[in-house]
């Protein structure tokens, strides 16, 4: 159960980062699921940096079960209740970062536009981690404390397409918000991180010995698409218990 003060940093801040949420039995075979896919389809011999697989839950039945055999899922919605959580997007990414790969981002993105016409929300993004990331070279993701409220205010004031242009980036719009100084998350293997969906992120650099290993999973309120453009504009329309 979440307490009391990760509820709240949640709320101010726009992310929490739970440890030891994954066992070990779990996560093992997560291990040997990310080995056969990235067997049957390797990045190039000179990539460095970020490597995405996006795989139906299906295919991937072991990141699934990780995220609903631990405490995972059940934390996550102890957020958004009494909204159920399902998969978003109806995939799972496992998320490489391959060294060496010298990088800072200089500004973050939100998710969900790859539609022409709209962007295409979710509720919120958890994150099980695979390695240790508790140096901020290891190809951390990086985030961006409580810029889930400043999208909500761009959202409000300037409607729900207002990132349309610019890919969600808002760092990118003339007279951009005012987002505050990104942190890395610092996190090691089994730990989970809860993440709002209007909460700026981007990748970091590895500069490490060892690929960067995650799991990712977008998830959606059962009913978010009735509300996906209200959901914008207020970020606790989803997470009622949170107060505001």
């Amino acid at each position: 159960m979440l307490s009391r003060e990760q509820r709240d940093r949640f709320a101010s801040d726009g992310y929490v980062l739970l440890p030891a949420v994954c066992p070990e039995d779990l996560l093992a075979a997560v291990d040997e699921e990310v080995k056969r896919v990235v067997a049957a389809d390797p990045p190039s011999p000179e990539t460095t940096g970020t490597h995405f697989y996006f795989l139906p839950p299906s295919t991937l039945a072991s990141a699934d079960a990780a995220l609903r055999q631990s405490q995972a899922l059940s934390l996550a919605q102890e957020l958004t209740a009494p909204h159920e959580l399902l998969h978003g997007y109806g995939h799972i990414q496992i998320a490489l970062n391959l060294q060496a790969w010298e990088h800072t981002p200089a500004g973050p993105h939100l998710d969900g536009y790859h539609d022409p016409d709209r962007p295409v929300p979710f509720t919120l993004l958890a994150c099980i981690f695979l390695g240790d990331e508790s140096s901020s070279s290891s190809g951390n993701l990086w985030v961006w404390p409580g810029s889930h409220l400043a999208h909500g205010e761009l959202f409000k004031s300037r409607g729900v397409n207002a990132l349309m242009e610019t890919g969600g980036h808002s760092t990118l719009l003339q007279s951009p918000p005012d987002l505050g100084q990104p942190v890395p998350v610092l996190a090691k293997r089994g730990d989970l991180l809860l993440a709002h969906y209007l909460l700026g992120h981007n990748s970091g650099g590895n500069t490490g010995s060892e690929t960067r290993r995650a799991i990712y999973y977008r998830l959606s309120a059962a009913d978010h698409e009735a509300h996906w453009a209200a959901s914008l504009a207020d970020p606790f329309l989803e997470y009622p218990t949170l107060g505001r």
